[in-house]
């Protein structure tokens, strides 16, 4: 039985994830309303207010990954362009659902599908190890509206609010509507993941995981990042492995004002080595190597410098 504080705690969690949500579920459906280009102007505006507090945190793990050269000569054009671009990330989206098929699929261009159709000719479906550099949302419309069958694992949209973590169900489903708009189903961590991963691949589908953060503390694992460090969790590439398909990487970046460019990169080498930890370890190198090569391109679009959890210096053997 909870305690009465633990209970005040929840109720007043549960209400102030109530008074969150309303303004999401405003916007996506206000800012139709709105000309595109009028609210991308916003975007800095919003991309500042959700890193507040961050940027020397955010510029010192930049230095790390990218190196001193980086962090003195460029910090001051990564930060405008890295807070506009998680502005935009946050709008466009809302475009991309009210938009007619055929212009949202002209405002994602595809590259490499011929490794996507290559994977999935033996009949076993394909793995696509995704990550946060550009706008995921992109990926959504790029395949899902040329006719893939896409499932997406992700985790339940909720708020920590007062040491109680609440789901913000009210954004959820606007998620969910906007992935069921792009022809792509949604998994939750949790909900019977590796079912949802069985069915797809035995229908020759692609099941999706985002593989450049950690969602649970266990079966995490140190990679080298650029010229740092970076935990990992060895659970998709686990996954991936136990259904021996192909598991390719795809890359997302901005291009313009809401132009998304998606790269499909060719499969990622069997590991040739022994046991189930050390292949999920090689298998989730060579996924962040492509990562790393991305993110020195274009810095300012790789969300999660926050969060990731990375630290100086390469990690040893």
């Amino acid at each position: 039985m909870r305690r009465p504080s633990n209970i005040f705690a929840r109720s007043f969690a549960c209400v102030v994830a109530v008074l969150l949500s309303l303004p999401v579920v405003a916007a996506f459906y206000a800012l139709r309303l709105v000309p595109e280009k009028v609210a991308l102007r916003f975007s800095g505006v919003i991309g500042r207010l959700i890193r507040a507090g961050m940027k020397t945190r955010i510029l010192e793990r930049v230095g790390w990954v990218l190196g001193p050269a980086m962090h003195e000569e460029r910090s001051g054009a990564f930060w405008r362009e890295h807070v506009r671009h998680l502005g935009g990330c946050v709008l466009e989206p809302i475009y991309f659902f009210w938009m007619p098929d055929a212009e949202l699929r002209q405002r994602v261009s595809v590259e490499g599908e011929e490794h996507l159709r290559a994977a999935l000719a033996a009949g076993r479906g394909a793995v696509l190890f995704l990550n946060h550099l550009g706008n995921p949302g992109a990926i959504v419309a790029g395949l899902g509206l040329r006719g893939h069958d896409l499932t997406i694992a992700g985790n339940r949209i909720v708020a920590t609010i007062a040491g109680e973590e609440v789901a913000l169900d009210s954004v959820e489903e606007i998620v969910q509507r906007m992935f069921r708009r792009g022809g792509v189903q949604r998994a939750l961590l949790g909900e019977r993941l590796p079912q949802r991963m069985a069915a797809t691949l035995g229908r020759n589908g692609l099941f999706a995981m985002f593989v450049d953060f950690p969602v649970v503390q266990k079966h995490n694992h140190s990679v080298a990042f650029g010229n740092a460090s970076m935990k990992l969790n060895l659970g998709p590439a686990i996954l991936a492995l136990r259904h021996r398909t192909p598991v390719l990487c795809v890359t997302c970046r901005r291009v313009g004002m809401n132009q998304h460019h998606l790269r499909i990169h060719p499969p990622l080498e069997a590991p040739a080595v022994d046991g189930v930890g050390r292949a999920a370890a090689s298998l989730l190198q060579q996924a962040t190597d492509l990562l790393s090569e991305s993110v020195r391109e274009c810095p300012e679009q790789w969300w999660p410098w926050d969060w990731a959890q990375i630290s100086p210096g390469r990690p040893g053997p």
